[in-house]
């Protein structure tokens, strides 16, 4: 963990000094003495306005703004440099050109919003070679919605609307669900509107590690969330494994993987499932896509998880590509008949903007072998 700390320091300082570089010359500022100094320092302020995020919880939201008008000017002075570079011609930065720069940086922000802000929905087959009570299931899969003080109600009002449309059996939002704070999730109503959300057989969440940024590992504000989910209809799945029988079909929501972090035993996926007939459909929620591989030899037959939000902006794809097996979308082992799906997200988390991704609402229509004697609805 020092280890990361210390590069994260080191990649902040390279940006500032890029970025105070580039914007000297692409705005042709002109500075000397004490001028000199505070822009320095403005740079510098800037740079460091990631590592403020994580230390001042409160203002986390609004430092994420600035760390998202930091990767646009980056981006911006790329292109720019790219462009200056290839030319032949080589030009001195006069006061059309600052302001194309500027207009590039606020086009570039403003198209990184748009994919944040304006969701797409996905489409998955899964075909389970196991019985159930029904030929066909629809599941829609919400994740890392990251609900904060800057989070508007029309942008969870879209989000509402969409899935109903979307006639599914039922909903699973798999973690992240806020973002460092309970409060804006209760005080600003955000649970009355979760509560509008309509699926024949619910809605279950799980947590993620952004849960556990509120929680902190204290049981009184855990339980706290949890209220607040289950008033918001939502039915909390913590470890907690349930067997729908009228689906014929066995729902595992497993706690996130960060709880050891924060003193909470998180339950082995082998304990959880000594009771399961694995001759019948298994789905695992599990908030992040870490370990395929168990749940695949263990009988599961469909993982739904998010956490990686596809990399969310470029070129942090491509490193999500290295850290998972799965990153983003569906990846399939033929030999175990096993299914891992892995969602973008329909928030944005730290920054308010995405590159080469996009935000999304999941929908999964499985298909079983055939169906068999339908049973009464129970809860185990």
């Amino acid at each position: 963990m020092n280890f990361v700390v210390v590069l994260t320091c080191l990649v902040c300082v390279f940006i500032a000094v890029y970025l105070g570089k580039r914007l000297q010359f692409w705005l042709d500022l002109n500075l000397s003495g004490f001028f000199l100094i505070v822009y320095w320092l403005g740079i510098f302020a800037l740079g460091i306005a990631f590592l403020l995020s994580k230390l001042f919880i409160n203002f986390t939201s609004y430092f994420s703004l600035l760390v998202a008008l930091i990767v646009c000017l980056v981006y911006t002075s790329l292109i720019f440099d790219a462009i200056y570079l290839l030319s032949k011609k080589k030009f001195k930065p006069d006061f059309m050109l600052s302001s194309v720069y500027l207009g590039c940086t606020a086009v570039i922000f403003i198209f990184g919003n748009q994919m944040a802000t304006n969701s797409k929905i996905v489409h998955y087959q899964v075909k389970i070679n196991k019985q159930a009570n029904a030929d066909h299931l629809r599941i829609v899969q919400l994740s890392d919605i990251h609900i904060n003080e800057m989070t508007r109600h029309k942008f969870i009002q879209q989000m509402v609307n969409k899935v109903n449309e979307l006639n599914a059996d039922f909903i699973v939002i798999t973690g992240d669900t806020i973002d460092k704070k309970l409060s804006p999730f209760v005080k600003d109503e955000f649970n009355q509107q979760m509560k509008e959300l309509k699926s024949k057989y619910g809605t279950y969440v799980i947590f993620g590690n952004h849960e556990y940024l509120e929680t902190k590992g204290e049981k009184d504000k855990e339980q706290n969330l949890i209220t607040a989910f289950k008033q918001a209809n939502m039915n909390v799945l913590k470890d907690d494994i349930i067997y729908l029988n009228d689906l014929g079909i066995t729902l595992i929501g497993r706690d996130d993987f960060s709880s050891s972090s924060y003193e909470v035993t998180r339950a082995s996926l082998s304990d959880l499932m000594l009771f399961s007939d694995t001759s019948s459909p298994i789905i695992l929620l599990d908030h992040q896509p870490k370990d395929l591989a168990e749940p695949a030899n263990l009988g599961v037959d469909l993982m739904i998880s998010g956490h990686t939000h596809g990399g969310q902006i470029f070129p942090v794809n491509f490193l999500a590509d290295l850290m998972y097996k799965n990153a983003y979308g569906m990846y399939q082992d033929i030999q175990h008949h096993f299914t891992s799906i892995v969602s973008n997200g329909y928030g944005f988390g730290s920054l308010p903007i995405r590159f080469m991704t996009r935000s999304e609402i999941v929908v999964i229509d499985a298909s079983f072998d055939k169906k068999v004697d339908k049973l009464k609805y129970e809860t185990k």
